[in-house]
């Protein structure tokens, strides 16, 4: 079987400092990844180059491959915006836009689906990140009134809505209280049934907990 994904030989420099060198790993399919190190090692330009959120950093270059099942994502012909819908990235602070809560699931998939499915999407996705029975009553709302912990799981819930395939997340707990950072651990053990997660994150608790498999990044000196 293909991995999810394959690293080969990656190194990623921003102009003469160089942040990641000559790394290389593979990816199971339906797993959670922690990546942990200390701040500055590389962990989320590591996430970032998985669905190429650096491209447009200045003198932001790579080299070696990335692969995302069997394909290599930097390759000149790849479609970008396909790329990130099939690899979502969930962000250390909740992302959600100033619209109501059941805009904010279809924001990315409004143009793709027919008008009658909008709502069995919003409920199916919503259920699928144990927030339908907390907002179900209330999908006018803006998304901005639901509480942080509320909003991570609706960011999750967009990603999930557009039909990404892996899911990189950028120490989505970290801005939480410890109920919700539960709440979201407890979720990502859930995913991995049917997606590929990798989480970076501070805490070696937390990567012991939900991950299946542990990537340590160091500091290049």
């Amino acid at each position: 079987m293909i991995p999810a994904i394959q690293i080969k030989n990656l190194t990623v420099t921003y102009g003469s400092i160089k942040v990641i060198d000559d790394f290389s790993c593979e990816v199971k399919e339906n797993s959670v990844t922690a990546i942990i190190g200390p701040s500055g090692c590389g962990k989320s330009t590591l996430l970032r180059s998985l669905c190429r959120m650096n491209d447009r950093i200045e003198d932001f270059h790579i080299a070696g491959q990335v692969l995302v099942k069997g394909e290599n994502i930097y390759h000149p012909n790849v479609d970008v915006y396909e790329l990130r819908r099939r690899v979502g990235m969930i962000f250390q602070k909740p992302c959600v836009f100033p619209k109501s809560i059941f805009e904010n699931v279809l924001f990315g998939v409004k143009h793709r689906i027919d008008k009658k499915d909008y709502e069995t999407l919003v409920e199916r996705v919503l259920t699928k990140v144990n927030l339908w029975e907390e907002v179900k009553d209330r999908l006018k709302s803006l998304a901005t009134t639901l509480s942080v912990g509320q909003q991570q799981r609706l960011a999750i819930a967009r990603t999930l809505a557009v039909g990404s395939e892996i899911l990189l997340m950028d120490e989505p707990t970290s801005s939480l209280d410890p109920k919700s950072a539960e709440a979201i651990e407890s979720l990502i053990k859930s995913l991995k049934t049917h997606h590929t997660i990798l989480l970076v994150t501070h805490q070696h608790e937390q990567a012991e907990k939900v991950s299946d498999n542990l990537i340590f990044c160091n500091i290049i000196r």
